[in-house]
């Protein structure tokens, strides 16, 4: 009844998620393996990392200062940068945190659905189900990383071969586009020699930021993939509670005995019930402030790129259309991913009450009424420990984005 995987890094979405959180120096590999040469020198990379994104982070902030005389609408690019910078460099510091690392190495060693699939033959079913969904979670997050990585880079460069700035007839006061502009050591903007440096260059922190922002969504939605694996298969053992027959129910022994039964099951579903709350409250605790930081950023990123996409041009919507596409979609994924598990939750209620408790001893109908106390409060992934994060926060973002854009749209008419 298993999946055929005999180590859970043999699964093909784990081995991809590690790859890719590796290459990038995110994976916490101390934690969930002896200290090697190789992890020394993914610990170094990783402050290089670090360093590389902060400096260029600054460099962009320098060059917007440097540059207040343009017009929002050209800076609008700049800006976007620099709201995304902020959450990548957030993410890229949870690895130094010791709250992340383990909860990570509790979510492979305990909490992954290959360490339960024993347990039932619909433990075993639910979890090769869950498998097919991260397998295909994971192949769609890869090929988001690398569509964005290659738009981002390829858009500035059709725009200068449409330009005709590779022609022998260069446009007059003509000046490359890159996808990042910083303050750097050689002319980007005029010669070509300099536009292919930076151009090239570009690609590793458009991949470390695609990596970083995309491959951290996806760890997060495995997380929730296998806490709805744990729910369904909580619930599946809350629907076929054993219940005792005609003849149970006229002897003394017989309802002992059932009572015996039924207090050893109530116990390893209220165990198993908190275990899957602690782990939720985990991931609150440890991606809290970066969730909060995401919210922040598709808030205001937002209003910006709808202001960027206002002109309604040809050159506006080519350049900003696909990008604001693509943030809401994501926003409205992570949302409706993060919904799924309140929806889920909720039901619990109803399954633990459905219970046959007026046929239990007195012991076991207060560990009932216990179980039903601790499932009636709405469970939910919180951003910061206070925002729920679901799709009334995806639709009141999108809501609000639109208003202050409407506001902003309309000041501008009226200047």
């Amino acid at each position: 009844m298993d999946t055929g995987a005999k180590d859970i890094f043999d699964v093909p979405y784990m081995r991809m998620i590690r790859f890719s959180l590796n290459s990038i120096a995110q994976w916490p590999y101390n934690t969930l393996g002896p200290r090697t040469m190789r992890t020394r020198i993914l610990s170094i990379y990783h402050y290089v990392m670090v360093t590389v994104s902060t400096f260029l982070e600054i460099s962009c902030v320098f060059y917007v200062r440097k540059n207040t005389d343009k017009e929002f609408i050209v800076l609008g690019h700049d800006y976007f940068n620099i709201l995304m910078g902020v959450v990548i460099i957030q993410r890229m510091t949870l690895s130094f945190q010791k709250r992340y690392c383990l909860l990570v190495k509790n979510f492979v060693t305990k909490f992954h659905l290959m360490n339960h699939q024993y347990k039932s033959d619909f433990a075993a079913m639910e979890l090769r189900r869950i498998t097919k969904i991260c397998n295909i979670a994971a192949v769609i997050i890869h090929i988001q990383i690398f569509f964005s990585m290659m738009f981002f880079n390829m858009v500035p460069l059709w725009k200068n071969i449409h330009a005709g700035m590779f022609s022998s007839h260069r446009p007059e006061n003509g000046t490359f586009v890159h996808s990042g502009n910083y303050l750097s050591f050689v002319d980007q903007y005029t010669d070509i020699r300099g536009y292919f440096l930076v151009f090239f260059l570009n690609f590793y922190p458009s991949y470390n930021a695609a990596v970083t922002f995309l491959c951290m969504d996806l760890l997060i939605f495995i997380m929730v993939f296998h806490i709805a694996g744990h729910l369904n298969i909580l619930l599946h053992d809350l629907r076929y509670f054993p219940r005792p027959d005609g003849m149970e129910q006229c002897m003394e022994t017989g309802t002992r005995k059932y009572n015996e039964e039924v207090f050893v099951r109530l116990k390893d579903l209220i165990d198993r019930d908190q275990a899957i709350k602690e782990f939720m409250i985990n991931i609150s605790e440890t991606f809290g402030i970066s969730l909060c930081i995401y919210l922040a950023f598709h808030q205001v990123t937002g209003c910006v790129l709808l202001l960027e996409c206002s002109p309604m041009t040809p050159e506006a919507l080519g350049n900003y259309g696909f990008l604001t596409l693509m943030m809401f979609q994501q926003l409205i994924q992570t949302s409706v991913i993060f919904e799924f598990i309140s929806t889920k939750s909720d039901t619990l209620a109803d399954e633990v009450y459905s219970l046959p408790w007026e046929l239990m001893d007195v012991r076991n109908r207060k560990a009932v009424l216990l179980f039903l106390k601790n499932v009636q409060p709405p469970r939910a992934l919180k951003a910061g420990g206070v925002v729920s994060v679901g799709v009334l926060t995806m639709s009141t973002i999108i809501k609000t984005s639109c208003s202050y854009f409407l506001m902003l749209k309309t000041l501008t008419v009226e200047e």
